[in-house]
């Protein structure tokens, strides 16, 4: 059976070091996800300007450090979970601690592949990753993008991310339209979560209740998708009795049109993606 350490570089030994900069909602989703894989010979560390965000993550057996270059230092794998806007100081902050071979791995929407490679010392590879908050119960959606030199990186990243969802690999150019779609995805389903636990409310169910039952109906009907091969307007229509309340509810949707407005969501997110690239 293939270990991790099968597929890290030999000279790491079998062993892997991950240090994150950024434990915002994203950077501690990721954090707490690889925390509870417990996976032999990999060890967590993190730093974070606002020293109390560590605090969660300490309990999870994760290292805090005093900075940016300690952090970069001790690291094989530098996970870079900031905004867009502050990449280039991190990476600024931490060139000439990265030790070359080491994967600098970003989670920033819009900041590419170039101009990662362009902040960090020869020999340093790079990486792009969009993942999805899900990640924190292990179900992430992770896209990634590996430039040449992170080749060797490829498999055990691959690896590790997958026990904590689904990785696929795209194109570069197709980063903003999956970050539009799917990384922003949990706030659209989320959203449409809370107007039917306020509608769960209106007809009188305890706001608890209402929510319990409302995240059990996405849970079930997202397993049902996965699992049958049939369109999902066929599903949708499959719970619609000629003349039943369920119809009722449908056609008001679609009056609404709210598969449209979905799209149009998308693509305004796509397009304010393609304006922060860099």
């Amino acid at each position: 059976m293939t270990t991790l350490a099968d597929l890290l570089p030999v000279r790491l030994g079998g062993r892997l070091h991950i240090g994150c900069i950024g434990c915002g909602r994203m950077g501690g989703a990721l954090l707490s996800g690889l925390a509870a894989l417990d996976i032999p010979g990999l060890s967590l560390s993190a730093y974070n300007r606002s020293p109390e965000k560590l605090e969660p993550m300490k309990a999870l057996g994760v290292t805090a450090m005093s900075g940016i270059a300690a952090t970069a230092e001790q690291a094989d794998l530098l996970l870079i979970a900031v905004k867009p806007y502050q990449v280039a100081e991190v990476l600024a902050a931490a060139r000439g601690h990265i030790r070359p071979g080491t994967l600098v791995l970003s989670i920033a929407a819009g900041v590419s592949l170039a101009h990662l490679a362009a902040e960090v010392d020869a020999g340093v590879a790079v990486a792009r990753c969009m993942p999805t908050t899900t990640a924190l119960v292990g179900r992430g959606i992770f896209a990634f993008c590996f430039r040449a030199d992170a080749e060797e990186w490829r498999a055990p990243v691959l690896a590790i991310f997958g026990r904590m969802g689904i990785c696929l690999e795209l194109a570069e150019g197709k980063f903003t339209d999956f970050s539009a779609l799917i990384g922003a995805g949990p706030a659209y389903v989320f959203a449409m979560m809370q107007g039917l636990v306020q509608a769960g409310i209106t007809l009188g169910f305890p706001q608890d209740a209402s929510r319990r039952m409302v995240s059990a109906l996405f849970s079930g009907c997202a397993v049902l998708a996965d699992a049958e091969p049939a369109p999902l307007m066929q599903l949708r229509d499959d719970v619609c009795s000629p003349g039943g309340l369920t119809i009722a509810g449908v056609n008001v949707l679609d009056r609404a049109g709210l598969s449209g407005l979905i799209v149009e969501a998308v693509v305004a997110a796509q397009k304010r993606g393609r304006e922060m690239e860099s």
